[in-house]
């Protein structure tokens, strides 16, 4: 069977949740572009069922994934707290989660090399597949700028529906 014809059998649709990872913009402080973005574009595709703004906080993190569950969401896309500073602990919360890590860090990479240079290894984005007994999740984990999420969302919206086939398999 052809690729082609392998996504033919895919899910033609899905509900999602988004969660921005950003101090500032937990406080009001920073509007929130990247998350309404990602919203934005996945609404083409499938039905946003969960939005939160939360801090670089472990416990938020989870907490709001959890509830991004609980809403329904098959597809959660988190952006921001990627990087590398003392704050950005995005990835060290959902990471320990993934029953199956995705290579979508290192596609990722490659397109923001092509755009951004070098600085592309400043992101740790990934991407992992989270079983519960009856659901699941697929997690994306997207940098915080609007121009990373612009890159983010072309390879997530060009995949979703093959990665859910795989991973409800």
């Amino acid at each position: 069977m052809g690729v082609e014809e392998h996504k033919k059998e895919a899910p033609r649709t899905f509900k999602f949740g988004v969660i921005t990872v950003s101090d500032k913009g937990s406080k009001g402080e920073r509007k929130d572009e990247a998350g309404p973005l990602i919203v934005e574009e996945l609404s083409k595709l499938g039905e946003n069922v969960y939005y939160k703004i939360v801090p670089d906080d472990k416990l938020e993190i989870l907490l709001s994934l959890f509830d991004a569950v609980k809403a329904g969401a098959d597809v959660i896309v988190t952006t921001g707290g990627t990087g590398i500073t003392s704050r950005d602990v995005t990835i060290e919360s959902l990471r320990p989660l993934f029953d199956k890590e995705l290579s979508f860090g290192e596609v990722f990479r490659v397109k923001s090399y092509e755009e951004v240079g070098y600085a592309a290894i400043l992101t740790r984005a990934t991407a992992g597949v989270i079983r519960g007994r009856e659901r699941v999740v697929v997690v994306f984990s997207l940098p915080g700028s609007v121009n990373a999420v612009k890159t983010g969302v072309e390879i997530i919206k060009s995949e979703v529906f093959h990665v859910l086939k795989h991973a409800r398999e």
